[in-house]
C-alpha cells in the first residue's frame, strides 16, 4: 500500500500553495487490518479521511441487527459522511471498516482540514467534487433499493464487483450484508441465477458465466422511464 498521498490518486495536490503543500507532506499514513472498525454511528469525527490504499466500506445497522452497505471508498477518495460530520460537529451516522485486504489512509485534522479548505481552490474542489458523486451514487441506491426485486439486486451487484474473469469473491453472507437481506434470500436468488446459467457458485465465489444474461436479469438494458409532462396551459 501507499504510504504517502500522491498526486497520481489526488491530483490537488498539483494546485496547493507551498503552506499547503508543507501542511499535507506533515500527515502520516495509517493502517487498518482488514475489517478493523474505524467508526462507529456516534463517534466524534475530526477532520477528513483521504484513502491511499485498500477499501472502507460505509454501512448502517438495521434495527433488526442486519447490516447494509451505503458505499465504498477507493484509493483516492474520501468519506463524504465523516466530511459533512466533521463540517457540522455532529457525530458520525453510520459505521466505517476497513475493506477485506485492510485500509491504509491519511487523516486530515480538522484545524488542518478547515484551513485547506477555504485557502486552497484545489482541495475545496475535490471535496465538492466528491460529495456530489455520492450523493448522486446514493440516490441511485435509494431508488434500486426501492425498486428492484432481490434478484435484480444480487446481479446488479455480481455484475459490480465482478474483476475481468467475471470472478466474485464473496461469499453469502457477505452479499447479503452489502444489500441488506438475510442469507438465505441471497442462496435463493443466486440460486435461481445458476439454474439459468448465468452464473456458477462456489466456496465464498461466483464466477459469472453470462455477463449479458446476468445485466438483463439485472434489468439493465431496460429504458428508463421517463417521467409524465404536464401539458401546457
Amino acid at each position: 500500500m501507499a504510504r504517502q498521498l500522491s498526486e497520481s490518486q489526488f491530483p490537488f495536490l498539483a494546485e496547493l500553495s507551498r503552506t499547503g503543500r508543507l501542511e499535507v507532506a506533515s500527515l502520516v499514513v495509517t493502517r487498518a487490518a482488514r475489517r478493523h472498525p474505524l467508526l462507529t454511528r456516534g463517534d466524534p469525527v475530526d477532520g477528513a479521511y483521504l484513502l491511499v490504499g485498500g477499501a472502507l466500506r460505509i454501512y448502517y445497522i438495521a434495527a433488526d441487527g442486519r447490516q447494509a452497505t451505503l458505499y465504498r471508498v477507493e484509493p483516492g477518495g474520501t468519506c463524504v459522511l465523516a466530511v459533512t460530520a466533521a463540517f457540522a460537529r455532529e457525530p458520525y451516522p453510520a459505521w466505517a471498516e476497513a475493506g477485506p485486504d485492510g485500509a491504509a489512509f491519511v487523516r486530515v485534522p480538522n484545524p488542518v482540514f478547515r484551513r485547506l479548505f477555504d485557502h486552497e481552490a484545489g482541495f475545496r474542489n475535490f471535496i465538492f467534487g466528491a460529495l456530489s458523486r455520492r450523493v448522486l451514487e446514493l440516490m441511485q441506491i435509494l431508488e434500486e433499493t426501492g425498486s428492484a426485486q432481490i434478484e435484480q439486486r444480487v446481479a446488479r451487484l455480481l455484475l459490480r464487483q465482478a474483476d475481468a474473469e467475471g470472478l466474485v469473491r464473496a461469499s453469502q453472507r457477505q452479499i447479503a450484508a452489502e444489500i441488506g437481506t438475510a442469507r438465505e434470500v441471497v442462496f435463493r436468488a443466486l440460486r435461481a441465477l445458476s439454474e439459468r446459467g448465468l452464473v456458477e457458485t462456489g466456496r465464498l465465489r461466483i464466477r459469472v458465466i453470462d455477463a449479458l444474461g446476468l445485466r438483463r436479469a439485472g434489468d439493465l438494458d431496460m429504458p428508463r422511464a421517463q417521467p409524465a409532462r404536464g401539458r401546457e396551459p
